[in-house]
């Protein structure tokens, strides 16, 4: 065998031994122990390299080292100092800056004169990995020996390859990943975040009611008989609404009017006594203020029966509840039990979460969306914000406000039916974005940890 094919053969091993290796670790050590049978060298170290900065892996001729020693400190200043990391050179002392020179110094004396050789392994064509070959007592390296190291970086290049397979997003983060970038990115997201103003929106339950609604209650205390219409229907003025259960009035005004026909009797009988007997007058005063009380009960009583069938008195569509639960209800004077309105003439009622009762004004615009119709969106303005806290339909405590619609006349009026619900979307001051973001977990952590 000649002395031409003796490296190639050991190449080929090598290569051989580099591809089967099973995990990084593996590979490290066969190409920091093993490239030694190719071209000699007393010490060979592997570094990562990210961006500027060189990170170190692994030494030969041992297989664990304190990453947090003075000899890898001064190793990874060094490697981290190099300029052109990505080219082959041959490394010296003037190499290096002025500040790192002295980690050079310190490592030449501890060798007698250092020797290194630098180079790197580029996987997927960037420069990844470094290997620093030293020689000592100032043995410097031969043309054919670097060559023949090349030929090493490009076994390992391969033999990471395959242990490194580029995927979309490494080739991604290769390209645009860098920690230059990442923290010029951060910086800049920082700025914006703090210095870019937008509106605080609000986003609140919100429900189409109507404006101004005649409200119609009970008239008396009693028993509801009959509701004679349903949610929707469209009433005149004098259209029966509901009724009463008649039984208890109209026998108080028979009793009534007994009473009033007994005592109008007894008078006349007692004015011809009066004729006769002195006595006879003074009850006849007595009788007569008797029967004024009686007359008044039996207007009552009459009142009572005429208010027993209950019309409206304005023209309008009807919002009431079920209708058949209101037969045999009891009510109350001034209980309402009904309402007539007008389908034209409609509000927006929004239940601010007391939380996102921030500052609003009159001019706020309002974007409605609602649950009917998730493909579109009306536009409102803010009428008025209560300043008081209640709790709403939901269960949650909350401000109530109302607003006007602004388009009402380019909507077809189906759309806008009394009672549909959806979600308002209110536009504060303009703040931060950071504020806009971390104003509610702020808020959050406050409440819980009291700060």
């Amino acid at each position: 065998m000649s002395s031409e094919q003796h490296p190639a053969m050991i190449l080929h091993q090598l290569t051989t031994e580099f591809l089967a290796a099973e995990d990084k670790k593996q590979l490290y050590f066969r190409l920091l122990n093993r490239s030694i049978s190719l071209c000699g060298y007393k010490r060979a170290v592997l570094f990562k390299v990210d961006g500027k900065r060189a990170k170190f892996q692994a030494v030969s001729g041992k297989s664990g080292v304190d990453s947090y020693s003075e000899m890898v400190e001064k190793w990874e200043k060094l490697a981290s100092s190099v300029t052109e990391k990505d080219s082959p050179q041959q490394l010296s002392v003037s190499s290096f800056p002025a500040k790192e020179a002295a980690h050079w110094q310190f490592l030449s004396d501890h060798t007698n004169g250092l020797s290194v050789y630098w180079l790197p392994i580029k996987p997927w064509g960037k420069t990844r990995y470094v290997l620093w070959f030293e020689r000592w007592e100032q043995d410097e390296w031969a043309e054919r020996d670097l060559q023949l190291l090349s030929l090493v970086g490009v076994s390992a290049k391969s033999a990471f390859e395959r242990l490194e397979p580029e995927t979309l997003c490494r080739r991604i983060s290769g390209k645009l990943f860098s920690w230059r970038r990442f923290l010029v990115s951060i910086v800049v997201l920082l700025a914006v975040l703090l210095s870019w103003r937008v509106p605080l929106r609000v986003v609140a339950p919100c429900e189409i009611i109507p404006e101004d609604p005649f409200i119609v209650t009970a008239p008396l205390s009693g028993v509801v008989s009959e509701v004679f219409v349903e949610s929707g229907d469209q009433v005149k003025v004098g259209s029966q609404l509901f009724g009463y259960d008649p039984r208890v009035v109209n026998e108080e005004l028979k009793i009534a009017q007994h009473q009033v026909n007994m005592l109008e009797t007894t008078m006349t009988n007692t004015g011809f006594e009066a004729l006769k007997r002195a006595k006879a007058k003074a009850e006849l005063s007595i009788l007569r203020f008797r029967l004024e009380q009686e007359k008044i009960r039996l207007q009552m009583a009459e009142y009572r029966a005429s208010m027993l069938n209950v019309r409206a008195d304005v023209p309008g569509s009807i919002i009431v509840d079920n209708p058949d639960e209101w037969r045999g209800r009891p009510v109350e004077v001034g209980q309402k039990v009904l309402m007539v309105v007008d389908p034209q003439n409609i509000n927006l009622r929004i239940w601010l979460p007391e939380a996102d009762n921030v500052n609003f004004s009159n001019s706020t615009e309002v974007k409605v969306l609602l649950n009917a119709f998730p493909d579109d969106s009306l536009n409102a303005h803010l009428k008025y914000v209560a300043q008081s806290v209640s709790v709403s339909p939901e269960g949650v405590p909350s401000v109530m406000a109302e607003g006007t619609f602004a388009d009402l006349a380019d909507r077809a009026d189906e759309k806008l039916r009394i009672g549909l619900k959806g979600s308002a979307v209110l536009y504060g001051d303009k703040v931060s974005v950071a504020y806009w973001l971390l104003r509610k977990p702020w808020a959050s952590a406050r409440r819980i940890m009291g700060i």
